[in-house]
């Protein structure tokens, strides 16, 4: 039976992103220091299309921050 393979785009600190994927229950891989967001999701495309070829489906997980910071709001201004 094929087994669930779930991942996660994080954003470190310094503006690279690494992606997380566990093929359940619990074996974990890591692919650290994507230098875009792009090149991240990239490369799970890659993974889909491995994981497809084995019958094992690929979900993302949320994870619990965001990949970048929110866009603070901006006050309307009055008209005059």
């Amino acid at each position: 039976m094929p087994r669930l393979v779930t991942y996660t785009i994080s954003d470190r600190a310094d503006g690279r992103f690494d992606v997380t994927a566990t093929i359940e229950p619990d074996k974990v891989f890591r692919r650290d220091g994507f230098a875009t967001l792009a090149e991240a999701e990239e490369w799970v495309d890659g993974l889909r299309v491995l994981m497809a070829a084995l019958g094992a489906p690929v979900a993302q997980t949320t994870s619990a921050e965001p990949l970048a910071p929110p866009v603070p709001a901006r006050t309307p201004r009055r008209a005059r």
